[in-house]
């Protein structure tokens, strides 16, 4: 018989929910928003608009949410199986310390480099295509039936059926209408696209939304619901991507938490209860300043960790204790172009004594932890400013055990007391107020919203009068 492992099972949600790759809290807070936009869509037009709006959210949230993914995973599958690319799964991400890609022949660099853009690109546009133009039409046609057989009932008279070839029409005058204008600087800015929008959530959510949006209006049948849409969508944008974190982020300021990722919190526990000094001298370790000698090296953001050394020593400075901590400091990151590499930050904490700075492998696996294992993935990209954003939480969370432990033994705080059960408690709290707050713009605030202004702008219309697209002029009174 299994048994359920708790504050694993505990960690391993929280972290996949901190996780900004992660589609299920998205895919959460799209069903809220499906069931409340519904709901205040019958609220208006009863069954009708209520049965429309169902199927657009519940259609484009798919494609929305996984679109994107997978049509990119076909893309690999063609990259891997026709044009026998290898490094697909590669990232083309770069920065000062870290570049997975250098190790790729230039030839085969270029291919895949384009391959990839090739491929997000296409991936994007179908999506939006879908999203945009083929939803909306598709679903119009579907209402303009109902309403069609409805109508047959009421006044019992012959009135032309939807037909496929409508239908083709339909999307033929709506291209029609439609047009669109839109070196190693050019690999670098290809490159850095094509991450982008492979590996970065938010970038590729906001690029489906652009076309979306514009699709949604374009196709729109009335001015009301053109307004509506833009209203709507435009600030969606800002539910789905960013209010989650920003008061996951507010909550952490009032309330004096680190807002340190569940990982971390794990490695920080572990690592001091193997601490033995008091809280009190844990908090003056952490507020050390560094040697003066640091300022001999900040004239650049990275130094290669010979050049290091051979600077160290052509100041005068033969110490193998801080060549020692600088070689275990640049195991941080992969080899960057097969050279060991410090970044500005890293070389501060060389030359500083604190408890944190002079355990290099406690920073590096807490930050390896907290990246889901791809800081020390030399295939994968992780940005120097977010790494250092988390080695960052790191010293703050200790600094919260520290003041409350004083003068007692840290470790004997941390094995005494749940700390961990706590930060874990706060973080989950947290999200899922962020989540909840989330939920509530998109499924309540914004409907209601945009539905009050439509009505105030272009007066207070029937969903029928909107479906059939019976413009009138002007204002109609409410």
């Amino acid at each position: 018989m299994t048994t359920l492992n708790t504050p694993t099972t505990l960690i391993n949600t929280l972290s996949y929910f901190k996780n900004p790759d992660a589609t299920i809290p998205t895919a959460i807070i799209e069903a809220c928003c499906t069931s409340g936009r519904t709901y205040q869509s019958y609220k208006r037009g009863g069954t009708l608009e209520a049965k429309e709006r169902f199927r657009e959210e519940a259609t484009c949230g798919f494609f929305w949410l996984f679109g994107v993914k997978g049509f990119n995973k076909i893309g690999d599958f063609i990259g891997k199986k026709i044009f026998k690319l290898e490094y697909l799964d590669t990232d083309v991400g770069k920065d000062a310390l870290r570049n997975p890609f250098y190790n790729v022949a230039q030839d085969v660099k270029n291919k895949t480099a384009f391959f990839k853009f090739g491929k997000i690109f296409a991936s994007v546009v179908l999506a939006t295509g879908l999203l945009g133009f083929v939803v909306p039409i598709v679903n119009h046609a579907i209402t303009q039936r109902a309403l069609k057989e409805r109508n047959e009932k009421e006044n019992k008279s012959q009135n032309a059926q939807f037909t496929l070839d409508e239908f083709m029409q339909n999307i033929t005058n709506t291209s029609k209408e439609q047009s669109f204008k839109g070196s190693g600087g050019l690999m670098e800015g290809i490159m850095k696209l094509s991450y982008n929008l492979e590996n970065n959530n938010i970038a590729r959510l906001i690029s489906t939304d652009a076309g979306m949006i514009a699709g949604r209006v374009a196709n729109s049948r009335h001015p009301a619901e053109a307004f509506e849409y833009l209203f709507r969508d435009l600030c969606s944008i800002y539910f789905y991507n960013f209010a989650t974190y920003n008061i996951v982020s507010f909550l952490n300021k009032i309330c004096n938490k680190t807002n340190i990722h569940p990982k971390a919190i794990e490695k920080t526990c572990e690592f001091l209860k193997g601490v033995n000094m008091t809280g009190n001298e844990v908090l003056n370790s952490l507020n050390a300043k560094p040697d003066k000698l640091f300022e001999q090296f900040t004239d650049k953001e990275t130094y290669l960790l010979d050049e290091f050394v051979n600077k160290l020593r052509t100041l005068g400075v033969n110490n193998s204790e801080l060549e020692n901590k600088a070689a275990r400091m640049s195991t941080l990151q992969p080899l960057f172009e097969g050279k060991s590499i410090l970044s500005k930050a890293q070389l501060k904490d060389v030359f500083t004594d604190s408890i944190s700075a002079n355990n290099p492998e406690f920073l590096r696996d807490a930050i390896n932890e907290a990246t889901y294992g791809r800081a020390l993935d030399e295939t994968k990209f992780v940005s120097a400013k977010e790494c250092q954003k988390i080695r960052e939480t790191l010293d703050s969370f200790i600094k919260e055990i520290a003041k409350k432990a004083g003068d007692g033994k840290i470790s004997d705080y941390v094995k005494n007391t749940p700390i961990a059960k706590g930060a874990y408690g706060k973080t989950a709290l947290f999200h899922l107020a962020g989540m909840a707050v989330s939920a509530f713009g998109l499924a309540i605030l914004i409907p209601k919203l945009q539905i009050y202004l439509s009505q105030k702008r272009y007066g207070k219309k029937s969903f029928e009068d909107i479906a059939q697209g019976n413009k009138n002029d002007g204002k109609v009174p409410s």
